[in-house]
């Protein structure tokens, strides 16, 4: 989702070079957990500019097979951020909430202790390590819970669905959390992004190592995201109920039930204040959703 979402902002005014493990869509063919295709890929390609967006997002996935989580999230991330160590290219890695354990009760800050309750969130969190250590110049951007075209798999898309085609949808309300949209989350990276090439191109010897949480203002848990849809939507025949989690089969991976983040240090470096989830989600839905796109 996001990878599509940026690629489009930024070639407006941008030359981008997309990369994919398939090579389709216009995008370059590179499997980003071989280490020889991400050298090959930087060899021919002068770059002023990475920002990493590709992860095994699957959590449940992640625990049935760790080894190909810790290749896509933590291997592939270690090569992108080696190589731009190499030709000194600014480093963006987008990260995750999920490297907190949700105990706290108040939105999490960058400095506040890592503690991931899964493989995924464990995978993301040694992406971060590489992502902070390798390059000059680096920023690690964690979000949370995104939506937006691209996949019909994403919470916001399959839930709408499901909405419109049942009478009854339940749904979880165990984890609070920010939904965030890709178009929203986009803008940001550009803005991040713009800022570090202007430091190396000020400074070729400038180093950077700085973590930040973007995400759509406000809260809400999947059982609110859900009865915001219906609202929106006009869905007035369908009824929404809390799903226990206690009855929920395949669900091996733990979440975090608190994973809301503080945005006060990016708001604070870049003057830019990503708007209320509900305001996203009305326009993404009023627009109509692309769920094949």
């Amino acid at each position: 989702m996001l990878g599509k979402v940026l690629t489009k902002r930024l070639s407006a005014k941008h030359k981008v070079l997309a990369v994919s493990k398939s090579g389709r869509n216009d995008t370059t063919l590179c499997d980003l957990t071989k280490e020889k295709d991400v050298e090959g890929f930087f060899g021919g390609n002068p770059l002023d500019l990475v920002i990493h967006t590709a992860a095994y997002s699957d959590v449940d996935g992640c625990e049935r097979d760790p080894k190909l989580a810790h290749e896509s999230n933590a291997l592939a991330t270690k090569y992108l951020a080696a190589n731009c160590a190499l030709s000194r290219t600014p480093f963006i890695y987008v990260s995750t909430d999920y490297v907190f354990d949700g105990r706290k009760k108040s939105p999490y800050k960058e400095e506040d202790a890592v503690c991931p309750v899964n493989i995924y969130g464990l995978t993301k969190l040694e992406g971060e390590y590489y992502a902070r250590t390798l390059p000059p110049v680096s920023a690690i951007v964690r979000t949370s819970w995104l939506f937006g075209p691209g996949n019909p798999a994403n919470f916001v898309n399959a839930v709408t669905e499901r909405l419109k085609k049942e009478k009854v949808v339940r749904v979880l309300a165990d984890q609070e959390d920010s939904p965030t949209y890709v178009g929203d989350l986009a803008a940001a990276l550009e803005k991040i992004g713009e800022y570090l090439v202007a430091l190396v191109n000020k400074d070729r010897d400038s180093r950077f190592h700085e973590v930040f949480h973007v995400c759509n203002s406000g809260s809400t848990t999947r059982y609110g995201l859900t009865a915001a849809i219906k609202e929106i939507l006009g869905l007035k025949e369908v009824k929404v109920e809390r799903f226990d989690k206690k009855d929920l089969a395949g669900r091996l991976a733990l979440r975090p039930a608190y994973a809301v983040m503080s945005t006060e240090r990016f708001e604070r470096l870049f003057h830019m204040k990503l708007r209320p989830w509900e305001e996203s989600l009305r326009e993404y839905l009023n627009a109509g959703i692309p769920c094949a796109s």
